[in-house]
């Protein structure tokens, strides 16, 4: 092995780009949602929410399904739904299933994550969802045989990627999901300590590992509620915050752009 030796400017260089942020961040501010379902996007380079009108057909029977716990999403080719089915210990089986057709039919639901060990039932955050062109990702809280945390799985031409961590933590918490063709972003509540804060994770691997882990929320905040929304670079995040216990909450949004 070969001892290389940087020259000081080489080193500096080096230095400086290991201390970049991984995301540049603009200050957060203040914004409405609308009152009925919506969802947060990135349009014109700026974060807002968005009206969700879709409405899609029954989803296929599944014993213990968790209504709580069901998410659907509709994307240009693929919609998709996951929900919670609980089993006769409480526990739970996490379920994927995808439409071509805008949800008027379904697919066989695809058992995601058997591996459960809770006795929560249906007192549990549901899944959230994105498709990307065919492909359907999850992101989803669980106590798993290692360990309570936020896990991920999706699947590619209708097979299943076995899932993988996210981050572990002390208990469930909510948790939101954004990808393109290069990334895959998961939200989530933290889920360790007592400080409420929402913090993200970025995989530039499809969600095989996530390399990156920042906080979104500000120390001011009691974030809670997480949404994401990725348009290339650019990514939105908001959350829910409220100054005491006993006061309303207020939605507050912020843009960032991921470091190259």
């Amino acid at each position: 092995m070969r001892l290389v030796v940087l020259p000081a400017v080489a080193l500096a260089l080096l230095v400086t780009a290991c201390d970049k942020a991984p995301i540049e961040w603009n200050d957060p501010v203040s914004t409405k949602q609308p009152s009925g379902p919506s969802r947060l996007a990135v349009e014109g380079g700026a974060p807002l929410f968005v009206a969700d009108t879709t409405s899609p057909a029954a989803l296929p029977p599944a014993p213990g399904r968790c209504e709580s716990g069901t998410v659907t999403t509709n994307g240009p080719r693929k919609s998709a739904a996951a929900w919670w089915s609980v089993r006769i210990d409480s526990s739970a089986v996490l379920y994927v299933t995808a439409s071509t057709d805008s949800g008027r039919t379904w697919g066989t639901p695809i058992a995601v994550d058997t591996t459960d060990v809770s006795s929560s039932g249906c007192r549990r955050p549901p899944p959230s969802l994105v498709t990307v062109g065919d492909d359907v990702y999850v992101a989803y809280s669980m106590a798993a045989p290692e360990g309570t945390g936020v896990f991920f799985a999706h699947t590619m031409s209708g097979m299943l990627h076995s899932p993988v961590p996210v981050i572990y933590g002390e208990r469930l918490v909510a948790t939101a999901i954004a990808a393109d063709a290069k990334r895959v972003v998961v939200a989530y509540e933290e889920p360790n300590g007592k400080r409420q804060q929402v913090d993200l994770s970025i995989s530039a691997s499809q969600g095989h590992l996530f390399e990156t882990h920042v906080t979104a929320s500000r120390s001011v905040d009691n974030a809670t509620a997480p949404a994401v929304a990725l348009q290339d670079s650019l990514l939105a995040i908001s959350w829910l915050t409220r100054s005491s216990d006993d006061s309303p909450a207020s939605r507050v949004v912020r843009l960032g752009r991921i470091a190259p």
